[in-house]
């Protein structure tokens, strides 16, 4: 193959040219070949291989953490399943009207202002509340998943100027 190569008419023009340069170009010309042939191991194959070695060691190092913290709480985190289990269970929200109307009838009662609420999808509703205390609607949230089984779907807190007042998105689900 490298006969082949050197048969070649353009690598025979470039040999020729090489042969023709004088002896301290000719090594110029080979310390910069090793240069970029090193330049390009380095860069193309273990720069990027020795990433990939460090990030898969991280990766082992994170869900080792995490399994011994499962295990140490694995007690706790039965005991949380099972009472998740039966609040969503209990729940006798079926269906959209009932969702809204739970929902609106329990922030009046929290002492929260609903500035909008509409439907999404089948089984759930959006929620936005504006300038209200974080205790308050945290201790809201918290009733609506325990006591009726509403699941936060998604959640986005704003907080205010004013510590302790947050605005919030709420994405809820039966």
């Amino acid at each position: 193959m490298v006969n082949k190569l050197k048969k070649n008419p353009s690598i025979q023009k470039l040999i020729t040219q090489y042969d023709h340069l004088p002896r301290r170009d000719q090594m110029a010309l080979k310390v910069l070949a090793a240069a970029v042939f090193l330049f390009l191991i380095y860069f193309v194959i273990w720069r990027p291989a020795a990433g990939f070695r460090q990030d898969a060691l991280d990766e082992r190092e994170s869900s080792a953490a995490l399994i011994s913290w499962l295990q140490e709480n694995r007690a706790a985190i039965v005991a949380l399943g099972k009472t998740g289990d039966s609040a969503g269970g209990s729940s006798t929200i079926t269906d959209t009207r009932s969702l809204m109307a739970t929902v609106t009838s329990s922030a009046n009662s929290a002492g929260l202002s609903l500035q909008r609420f509409e439907p999404s999808g089948e089984t759930g509703m959006r929620v936005w509340i504006e300038d209200a205390p974080f205790r308050i609607v945290a201790g809201w949230l918290d009733q609506l998943s325990k006591q009726y089984g509403i699941i936060i779907d998604q959640a986005a807190m704003d907080r205010d100027d004013v510590p302790g007042v947050v605005s919030v998105r709420l994405t809820l689900q039966i």
